[in-house]
């Protein structure tokens, strides 16, 4: 696409800079989508004329089909920033049947004199007679997030005196996912998984705060906006971008916005060739270190270097994508992606850390164990397989040192990782280290705003320091994002039968989808008989099954005896859930009894006082 280059245009009270890609409204940056500024850039330099829909479609989507809808959205992006100009003597008129055309009286200006080119130069040249609309394969993947990391790292490294000052203060930064301009059924795992892979090189390469996968994935569809999306994620600046395809070419188009109406600090498009995105790991690690971590040289082990194959990274990609929906039918397709990658090669350790959190979450603990022992063999410093350690650890050998150890280790090797920072948070509960739980379950919830899942934990640990109200504010946080989270209902419910509400207890259970409080209810009611009934009914679920329910239960028929047993059996079975009956309030009866306290010895848990909160 032929754009006027060193021009600046002045019309009502814009000012457009065509070679440094900025709209200016007085003083302020008007963010703008990058193909958005190149639609008006088109209506401007032919001001007065009217530039038909074809004509827009090929100037700013050359060699793509894309539907005319994509054109329509990005004139109504426009029509409302000129509206809020304020100006009635600047407009877009749309004529029927023919295009668009921009209403303004225009004046071009010369640019001051300015230094050179803080950004890298980038080619441009596309194969003109370039086939359209083929699938992209996933070399292409590669080179995109070579491209981008490398691109924002050597833009960062050469910051001119413009945007140093304000780039000096971004602590924080989010990469949306990147968004295809042809819309096909594989456009948003390869938008994510594009995200996904810049976002853990950053993570790992500079001392950025950098918001993971899951928050991102968490905002409102279709393609937040970039400031919206910067406060949404409580970060200083996001990195935005779009992918089209140009024949044998892909072209990326990026920019660097910082939150609070900042001009773009970075924008720029480049071409990238159809290559192989093993060849580009090192330039990539270089780039980053160099702009965001200026003196670090590559963060990355010697194995974390090693180029897997295609066929084992293209799974691995689709495996990270499907994980990162974090629902049960998803976590199994990425164990079976997870798998596959390892098959084509078998010394790919972060498919082997991938299938270690997967099979964690399907309650694999021993496998998970395995799988990551071998990702720690092969590289040992990647932080997903220390975290997934840590879990096993905790959650099913019952070792709160040796968990910790791995938590420190991944937190050490990923800052960012909000999920070590989550995990770590319950084994400091369970030694009931109150205050460093709470902190650390608010450092994961500060790293992943946007996550059910750590919000309504949050509340959970609060739960376990006794500190009931604080809880509840903190799991209705969650609801305020989505009323209908299971997760966040039951853990109020816990709340408020702890409180001693049991017709509020059972609205928040019936809510989540779980009926276990009906034998609770009917056992503190005093209806025995009932409760009995209940208890031992054949019932569906994982949870109304559970040893750790069967206590409680069992605790609120007064059969303290019996309680004991349903924990020393699910201390055998290793459920999760008895790494934490030190901190429990559910168990604070038993505390002085000789066989909970032989339990706590055993899972070298604190020994508290009866009566001990």
């Amino acid at each position: 696409m032929a754009l006027a280059a060193r021009r600046l245009f002045r019309f009502g009270p814009f000012r457009l800079d065509a070679d440094r890609r900025l709209l200016l409204r007085g003083r302020e940056a008007v963010p703008l989508r990058p193909l958005v500024f190149d639609t008006l850039l088109v209506l401007t330099e032919r001001v007065g004329e009217v530039v038909t829909k074809d004509e827009l479609l090929d100037a700013v989507w050359p060699d793509s089909v894309v539907e005319e809808n994509n054109l329509s959205q990005n004139i109504l992006a426009l029509r409302r920033v000129l509206e809020d100009g304020g100006s009635n003597d600047v407009r877009i008129e749309t004529l029927p049947k023919r295009g668009y055309r921009l209403i303004a009286q225009l004046e071009e200006e010369l640019p001051p004199p300015r230094p050179t080119l803080t950004a890298p130069t980038v080619p441009r040249a596309i194969a003109a007679a370039a086939p359209r609309r083929r699938p992209m394969p996933m070399g292409a993947v590669a080179v995109l997030v070579g491209a981008v990391v490398v691109a924002l790292g050597l833009w960062l490294a050469r910051r001119g005196p413009a945007p140093s000052e304000q780039l000096a203060r971004i602590q924080s930064i989010a990469v949306l996912p990147f968004r295809s301009i042809v819309q096909r059924p594989e456009d948003e795992f390869l938008g994510l998984a594009l995200a996904d892979s810049v976002i853990t090189r950053l993570s790992r390469a500079s001392n950025l705060v950098v918001r993971p996968t899951s928050a991102v994935r968490g905002l409102p569809q279709p393609s937040p906006d970039p400031v919206a999306a910067a406060r949404a994620l409580r970060v200083d600046a996001v990195l935005d971008g779009e992918i089209q395809e140009l024949g044998d070419r892909v072209r990326v188009t990026l920019q660097l916005v910082g939150v609070g109406g900042q001009r773009p600090l970075w924008s720029e498009s480049f071409d990238a060739p159809r290559a192989n995105l093993f060849e580009l790991e090192d330039s990539v690690a270089d780039g980053v270190a160099r702009g965001l971590a200026p003196g670090r040289g590559d963060a990355r082990s010697p194995a974390a270097r090693r180029v897997p194959s295609p066929e084992a990274y293209e799974a691995y990609l689709r495996g990270r994508y499907y994980w990162n929906k974090r629902t049960f039918d998803a976590t199994g397709k990425s164990r079976e992606l997870f798998l596959k990658s390892i098959f084509a090669d078998r010394e790919f350790a972060p498919a082997w850390a991938g299938l270690a959190n997967a099979q964690n979450l399907a309650g694999q603990a021993p496998e998970a164990k395995a799988s990551a022992q071998r990702a720690l063999e092969l590289d040992s410093e990647l932080a997903e397989a220390h975290a997934a350690l840590g879990s096993v650890a905790l959650f099913y050998d019952f070792d709160v040192q040796a968990a910790e150890r791995s938590f420190q280790r991944a937190i050490h090797l990923d800052p960012s990782y909000a999920t070590a920072h989550q995990w770590y948070a319950f084994a400091l509960a369970a030694s009931r280290r109150f205050d460093e739980a709470v902190a650390r379950i608010r450092k994961a919830h500060e790293l992943d705003p946007l996550s059910l899942s750590i919000a309504t934990d949050v509340g959970n640990i609060l739960f376990l320091a006794g500190r009931y109200d604080e809880a509840e504010r903190e799991v209705r946080q969650a609801l305020d994002m989505d009323e209908h989270f299971a997760q966040a209902h039951l853990m109020l419910g816990l709340i408020r039968l702890q409180q001693g509400d049991i017709a509020g207890a059972e609205r928040e259970y019936s809510a989540g989808g779980w009926s276990g409080i009906d034998a609770i209810a009917e056992a503190r009611a005093g209806h025995k008989e009932r409760a009995w009934a209940l208890l031992d009914a054949p019932v569906e679920g994982r949870a109304e099954r559970s040893k750790m329910w069967r206590a409680q239960v069992r605790l609120e028929l007064r059969e303290p005896e019996r309680a004991l047993d349903e924990l020393e059996l699910a201390v055998a079975e290793h459920t999760g859930d008895a790494i934490l009956l030190s901190a429990d309030p559910r168990f604070a009866s038993l505390r002085g009894n000789p066989r909970f306290t032989e339990l706590l010895r055993r899972l070298q848990l604190p020994v508290t006082a009866a009566g001990t909160s």
